[in-house]
């Protein structure tokens, strides 16, 4: 009987200490990123969200997750499924984390990255007037609002465009 019970214990004691904390993910995961180990990064941010939903850190790890897809630093994915990727997991923060104060920038950077690298204007507009419906006090508001009218314009219209209204004014 005594020797059941130790085991018991002891096999509690050792699950108990294999169990890595979001704190553990989390900082292993910047250390990744730091020795520049991206796959290995983007893993333990995964299981950031995976095995801890609910947990502040989840939206801060899906951010991470979408910048390290946005600096193309995966190997074997190329620019525009990188980007896919990118703007998938920044309008999974907003859709998963509303209230979470990531949620503004996310979806904003989620209409930028539709608009200026995938050239999808009508999802990147839907997203853009999503952001300024929802964040209307948001410092992004007027960044957003021009990327809605210089939407798909190449960089020297805008240029030309905004050197005519100055000459209007």
């Amino acid at each position: 009987m005594k020797s059941i019970l130790f085991i018991t214990v002891l096999s509690f004691l050792l699950i108990g200490c294999g169990k890595k904390t979001v704190n553990d993910y989390m900082n292993n995961a910047q250390k990744n990123l730091a020795a520049k180990q991206y796959t290995q990064a983007l893993k333990n941010f995964q299981n950031v969200v995976k095995k801890f939903p609910k947990n502040a850190a989840a939206p801060e790890a899906l951010m991470k997750i979408a910048m390290i897809y946005q600096s193309k630093k995966m190997p074997d994915v190329n620019a525009k499924t990188s980007f896919e990727k990118s703007a998938s997991y920044y309008k999974q923060v907003y859709d998963q984390y509303p209230k979470s104060s990531k949620a503004p920038r996310a979806l904003f950077m989620s209409a930028f990255i539709q608009a200026n690298e995938l050239h999808n204007y009508d999802k990147a507009k839907k997203y853009y007037e999503l952001f300024i419906k929802k964040f209307p006090k948001n410092e992004l508001v007027t960044s957003a609002k021009e990327e809605i009218k210089n939407m798909g314009l190449p960089p020297e219209k805008i240029i030309e465009k905004k050197t005519n209204n100055n000459k209007s004014v």
